[in-house]
């Protein structure tokens, strides 16, 4: 079952020229709400796109609010939950917490408890967990990259690092690409991540696999160990 979820970018918050009167409209709005930076479909927080994640992978009901719409609201909503950061989930009106507490009350089963008494008629199944990253020496995603030569290749260094040695056709992932992978990307994607040595490649892929995506790999030794078993003239450093 799907279904639909409405972005309240401002408009039925303006009937009321208070920020709380408005605070209070929207959280009674529906049973499950959150005010976030941006929207579902764009998120423009990593917080707000990891809570969005939670909740669809519940497929609950939701509507939302856009704070960056309303300076007043985005203010005023810190004061009127006590709580200092954006996002915000409320369910039957009361305040749940922020991202880190929504992820683990949804590892633990608690969100879903709440979802059940927002909506007593629905039936909720805890979303699967996050896969495991896939670290592969640097010969088998070789050999992985020909069969499938399409897969993105994402690296998490520095553009200085990418200076002295880089792979053919990978991609250096910031802050906008890593947006555009979670708000668009299809999960199924498979993702392959290098760094120098493996290990910051290693914790970004770990993150994906958090969001979701399913296929993830890591480049055990990182370029490092591409150099010496894959191909010798990418520079050493």
């Amino acid at each position: 079952m799907k279904f639909n979820v409405v972005a309240n970018d401002g408009g039925e918050a303006t009937a009321s020229n208070d920020p709380k009167s408005q605070i209070e409209s929207l959280v009674s709005s529906a049973p499950v709400f959150l005010f976030m930076k941006g929207s579902p479909d764009a998120p423009q927080c990593g917080f707000s796109s990891r809570v969005i994640e939670t909740l669809r992978g519940w497929n609950v009901p939701f509507e939302t609010f856009n704070v960056l719409s309303d300076e007043g609201i985005r203010h005023d909503i810190k004061e009127y939950a006590n709580w200092p950061t954006i996002p915000q989930l409320y369910v039957n009106k009361e305040f749940v917490g922020g991202c880190d507490i929504i992820e683990e009350m949804s590892g633990n089963g608690e969100l879903g408890e709440l979802f059940k008494e927002a909506h007593p008629n629905l039936e909720f199944t805890p979303p699967p967990p996050p896969v495991e990253v896939q670290n592969l020496p640097p010969e088998d995603i070789a050999e992985l990259l020909k069969k499938q030569p399409g897969i993105p290749v994402l690296d998490v260094r520095s553009p200085e690092e990418r200076e002295i040695a880089c792979i053919a056709g990978s991609r250096m992932i910031d802050q906008s690409l890593a947006q555009e992978m979670l708000n668009s990307w299809d999960p199924n994607t498979p993702l392959v991540f290098m760094c120098h040595k493996g290990g910051r490649s290693l914790q970004a892929a770990q993150y994906f696999t958090q969001q979701g995506f399913q296929q993830v790999y890591n480049v055990v030794g990182g370029i490092d160990a591409w150099s010496l078993t894959v191909d010798p003239e990418i520079p050493r450093y």
